[in-house]
């Protein structure tokens, strides 16, 4: 049973209530708290620390007095602060948590297909104060973040994020509010042990979280885009047919688990249907399996990723996300093969013009990139070299490296490749994946004319598990290329994602080798953005008494917000010739 999600404002007045000698202790108790008994009410849950302490919940968990420990100190207590400071983000649109929301492919669109409801009046609009005191509030949090580093971003420094959350939220900055929410989660994964913790997303929702701060403050930029558009609710889209492309399982550092199933219209449009809900991922081996509802159709994500369906009415939100359940009008047709019109025209896209797409979406908020945005539809032959899976394309560019996106192994992602790698070798292929970087995609289906019928037209790699038979003999295929030279910005996003991981003191050790193999690479400006990053960094002066002042974290996570920009530009663009 988890905890019911709580608002941001709720958690950080309970941290800031907290007496000092209470508050040195919260992130122990915080460990702990995934040890107490979580028991599921009719309107929340009760937490039970020990025979004599519980702390009850009532959901929405929306203010102060929806929370009660029984504990004499209560309610400033640790019992009833360290639950609020474990249980999930609320939020305040009544739609699934926000790191649900940034894993099921985002897809933006509101009332109709490509267009995006614009606030009247946002264009002219000036950056208000309560707009201000919500960039302060995250400059300073992020900045703590930065100086101080994995180790440092305990549950007080987190509650400065929530507070910053809310206060974004309440001056109608979602893109903001939305970016401190997800880097309040991924600390939260980082602190215990969650394998779905990634390092690299965390360091891009910091980016993303100065960057809008740098832009309200500067008036630079769109201003609708630099404050986001919320989440909204379904919205009618009229008569839909829809053909079924493929699967996806989903794992959550929430802990929600299902899949997503991706659909093409007439127009090629991609739209999706989602279902995620807390579990233990080890639990739910096929989330694929589950039912889902469109009117009086009832089948499982998987088989609706082989049907077609006409809907009357449907219903979308602003993600191109079907609505679904019994109020939908629906009748289940024949689906179309990979071969076949209208799917058949996704592959016709040049995998450059692909990239594009995807490229020029990641300079979007999250959960306003367009459906499908990252989706590669490719065709080849099957390869493999000590990378793993290459997909040799008939064009003279290089191989397209094809990796698991995930390494759980409950799901079959890693057994399905290396199965192909070893017994279809030099056979012609065609895949959906997602693109990852320089031709890299990660394979979520695959589909072949030598594939058993029983498949029915596709198989989800993370979904259905290739057996040898299955497979014909691998045939003889030439030696795969060696992989073009990159520019090194590795050396830059390296130290980068060290001063997120260790703080400040990441930076003491000199990096001039890496300075010099920047200039060596022709890279003087990624150098000078390390050279500012360590002068940042350093720059510590001493008091009167000879001892070591505390750094400037505004000074720190400035420099570090330009580092970061440079490389994702570069990063863009490298990656953009690279699919050329």
């Amino acid at each position: 049973m988890s905890l019911p999600a709580v608002a941001p404002e709720v958690v950080a007045e309970a941290v800031a209530a907290l007496p000092g000698r209470l508050r040195s202790k919260l992130d122990q108790t915080v460990e702990r708290v995934s040890g107490w008994t979580v028991t599921a009410t009719a309107d929340g849950a009760v937490v039970t620390v020990d025979d004599q302490v519980t702390v009850t919940l009532t959901a929405p968990v929306d203010a102060a007095d929806r929370v009660v420990c029984t504990c004499l100190l209560a309610p400033r207590c640790l019992h009833r602060t360290a639950v609020l400071a474990a249980a999930p983000v609320l939020d305040p649109a009544g739609e699934p948590p926000p790191a649900v929301e940034e894993e099921l492919p985002a897809l933006a669109a509101a009332g109709s297909p490509g267009e995006q409801v614009t606030p009247d009046g946002d264009q002219e609009r000036p950056v208000t104060t309560a707009e201000l005191r919500a960039v302060e509030l995250t400059e300073g949090a992020v900045a703590g973040v930065l100086a101080h580093g994995l180790p440092g971003a305990g549950a007080v420094l987190q509650a400065d994020l929530l507070r910053a959350v809310h206060q974004a939220r309440a001056a109608g900055l979602p893109r903001l509010a939305a970016a401190g929410t997800r880097i309040v989660e991924q600390l939260r994964a980082a602190r215990r042990p969650a394998p779905d913790f990634r390092l690299a997303e965390l360091a891009d929702d910091l980016r993303e979280a100065l960057l809008v701060c740098h832009l309200l403050r500067s008036g630079q930029g769109n201003p609708v885009a630099v404050r986001g558009v919320a989440r909204r609710g379904y919205h009618g889209v009229g008569e839909l047919r829809l053909y079924g492309l493929c699967v996806e399982p989903l794992r959550t550092r929430t802990g929600h688990v299902g899949a997503v199933t991706y659909l093409v219209d007439q127009r090629g449009t991609v739209w999706s249907v989602a279902q995620a809900r807390p579990g233990d991922p080890g639990a739910a081996r096929n989330p694929a399996n589950a039912p889902v509802d469109l009117g009086e159709v009832r089948l499982s994500l998987r088989e609706l990723s082989r049907a077609g369906i006409l809907a009357a009415d449907a219903s979308a939100s602003v993600d191109r996300r079907l609505g679904h359940g019994r109020a939908v009008r629906a009748v289940r047709t024949d689906g179309r093969g990979w071969w076949a019109e209208p799917v058949a025209g996704l592959w016709r896209e040049p995998p450059a013009d692909q990239a594009g797409r995807w490229l020029s979406a990641r300079e979007r908020a999250v959960h306003e990139r367009p459906a499908g945005h990252d989706l590669a539809f490719l065709d080849g032959v099957i390869g493999g070299d000590r990378r793993g899976l290459l997909l040799h394309k008939p064009s003279r560019s290089g191989p397209v490296l094809v990796l698991a996106p995930q390494d759980d192994p409950v799901l079959p992602y890693v057994a399905n490749l290396r199965a192909l790698v070893d017994h279809a070798a030099g056979r012609p292929v065609r895949l959906i994946g997602r693109f990852y970087g320089p031709r890299r995609v990660h394979g979520l289906a695959i589909a072949a004319d030598w594939l058993p019928h029983r498949y029915e037209g596709h198989v989800d790699l993370g979904v259905d598990r290739l057996q040898r038979a299955d497979l014909p003999a691998a045939e003889p295929a030439g030696a795969a290329p060696p992989e073009p030279a990159r520019p090194p910005l590795h050396l830059l996003t390296h130290h980068l994602r060290r001063v997120v991981a260790a703080g400040r003191t990441a930076l003491i050790p000199d990096p001039d080798r890496d300075l010099r193999a920047l200039l060596d690479a022709q890279l003087p400006t990624a150098a000078g953005a390390l050279a500012a990053l360590r002068r940042a960094g350093q720059g510590r002066e001493r008091d009167a008494f000879g001892r070591l002042a505390h750094g400037d974290p505004a000074a720190l996570a400035s420099a570090w917000l330009t580092a970061a920009c440079y490389v994702e530009a570069a990063g863009a663009l490298a990656t953009a010739e690279a699919w050329r």
